[in-house]
């Protein structure tokens, strides 16, 4: 009976565990020299910060910011929280005489 009780208890939680709510997060990007400043739209995250900095920087140096020192937020669960996080940066940036430059959603994410 407890085998039963517990074998029912794991396969009602794998449906949950199989649709884990999707984590939140953008990428900044300043260049090397000068006041260029590359910011991402919000995604959902798959991938590590490590490789999402990484694909970032390929990205944004495509678009000419050589050097680029590139930061991907840690991911939030709530989207909106993501989405204000973001647009703080963008208005911090822009109040320190960068020069913003949105990615194309085309550019970044890269495809999962």
């Amino acid at each position: 009976m407890r085998r039963r009780a517990a074998f029912a208890a794991i396969v009602l939680s794998l449906p949950a565990a199989a649709y884990a709510a999707p984590r939140w997060t953008f990428c900044v990007a300043a260049a090397g020299s000068g006041p260029d400043v590359w910011i991402s739209d919000v995604f959902a995250v798959e991938r590590d910060r490590e490789k999402l900095e990484g694909a970032f920087k390929t990205a944004v140096e495509r678009l000419g910011a050589s050097g680029a020192n590139v930061q991907c937020p840690s991911p939030r669960e709530d989207k909106t929280v993501a989405v204000n996080a973001q647009i703080d940066a963008e208005a911090f940036n822009r109040k320190i005489g960068a020069t913003l430059h949105a990615v194309p959603p085309s550019d970044f994410p890269p495809p999962r």
